[in-house]
């Protein structure tokens, strides 16, 4: 009998060394090493769009400069409750900026128009705010063509980053045909990533480990470790530059017509968008009518934005915000 009894305590003895072993490994990450971000992925898996927020979904992100509570809607909004009775909403499509990364619920900026339109008015003014980490402008046209009338925006407020010229590329929903046209791609199965995410995201607690999100921004394949990346990924290669800035031009203007040929006003907040292609995008963008807001970059308002992370802080929102109601006006955002 003994012979069988040995293995089964060395076995508990490697169990609790290994066991001891990763929280002494914890509490020295959380201790000494900065992690990018600690807690669950706020996106899933989409068939449609490759990937959504999560819907009715709660969580407490951790960064080294900054601790916010994120929340959804049923319709995996950012936000309050989608309110199907009241005017047409105003829409905001964009990345993580948009969605709000770095501050909590109610301080996003599409929540502070909300706020503010609300205020002496005749109810609670509709907004969605269908920004979302990490994606480009292809989304932006499938999200119209499946869901737009659904909601029949009073106002479409398209917020770009710099970004978005390298993720459309990278996220291959829509590549350009040989004479230009638009050529809309099949999303590819779940990653290695996800697959890990959703085995983490099983074990209750074990997405907010350090260890875990020291792990995912350092080696997990697939997007579930950068989701609220809006660093600029430079660009050296000239062809690779025109490549991101037809594909961009040719996504954008399919946006355009989609809200024109349906009546949808539409207002582009641009930022952190180097001067030539900052440039190229007013003249589109005039040429058809759309009204621009240019927020400061980091280097002339560096009091907007994170130190490290690059994000705005609420001072960036309520900024934002503030430069958005001071043109929307001229909008009919209460039909």
């Amino acid at each position: 009998m003994r012979w069988t009894r040995v293995p089964s305590k060395n076995l508990a003895l490697s169990l609790v060394v290994v066991l001891a072993g990763l929280g002494i490994s914890e509490l020295l990450v959380r201790a000494f090493v900065p992690v990018r971000n600690v807690g669950p992925s706020f996106t899933t898996y989409d068939p449609v769009y490759g990937k959504t927020l999560k819907k009715s979904f709660s969580t407490r992100r951790i960064t080294p400069e900054f601790a916010m509570r994120f929340t959804t809607n049923s319709d995996g909004f950012r936000g309050p409750e989608t309110e199907t009775s009241s005017s047409r909403p105003v829409l905001f499509l964009g990345d993580s900026f948009t969605m709000g990364y770095g501050v909590n619920d109610g301080e996003e900026f599409p929540a502070l128009v909300r706020k503010a339109l609300s205020k002496g008015g005749s109810g609670r003014a509709s907004v969605i705010n269908a920004g979302m980490g990490d994606n480009g402008n292809g989304r932006w046209v499938r999200f119209l063509q499946a869901e737009g009338k659904q909601y029949a925006p009073s106002l479409v407020v398209l917020q770009i980053h710099a970004n978005d010229f390298q993720d459309n590329i990278r996220e291959r929903l829509f590549e350009l045909g040989p004479t230009g046209e638009l050529i809309e791609l099949p999303v590819p199965s779940p990653t290695a990533g996800r697959m890990i995410q959703s085995f983490v995201e099983g074990v209750p607690g074990l997405a907010n480990s350090y260890l875990v999100g020291l792990s995912r921004q350092a080696s997990w394949p697939g997007d579930s470790g950068n989701e609220n990346s809006d660093a600029g990924r430079p660009t050296n290669n000239s062809d690779q530059t025109l490549r991101e800035d037809l594909l961009l031009l040719r996504l954008l203007d399919e946006v355009l017509t989609i809200c024109e040929d349906n009546g949808w006003p539409l207002l582009a907040v641009l930022l952190d968008i180097p001067d030539e292609r900052l440039e190229k995008l007013e003249g589109v963008l005039s040429a058809r009518g759309v009204v621009t807001v240019v927020i400061p970059p980091k280097r002339d308002r560096p009091d907007l934005y994170y130190i490290t992370d690059g994000h705005w802080r609420a001072a960036g929102h309520r900024f934002a915000a503030d430069r958005i109601l001071e043109v929307i006006g001229g909008f009919h955002i209460r039909e």
